[in-house]
């Protein structure tokens, strides 16, 4: 069994109109919501979002470098 504590902190949000998956901190809801927002992580598919915050520890830092070196 995996732990998930990684993902405490995050929400994931579905967009249907695009068909699209975000996942954002939980503290930045109000500004997801508000469209003020500019740094969410976004895919077709939730699992991918899943791993990637596992795979970082859910450190934002590290998500960044991850997304930047692909």
């Amino acid at each position: 069994m995996t732990n998930k504590d990684e993902l405490y902190d995050w929400l994931f949000h579905y967009n249907h109109y695009i068909k699209s998956w975000t996942a954002f901190k939980r503290e930045d809801i109000s500004k997801y919501f508000n469209g003020e927002l500019q740094n969410v992580l976004t895919s077709k598919n939730h699992s991918t979002l899943v791993d990637i915050i596992q795979k970082t520890g859910g450190d934002e830092a590290k998500i960044k470098k991850l997304l930047k070196n692909g």
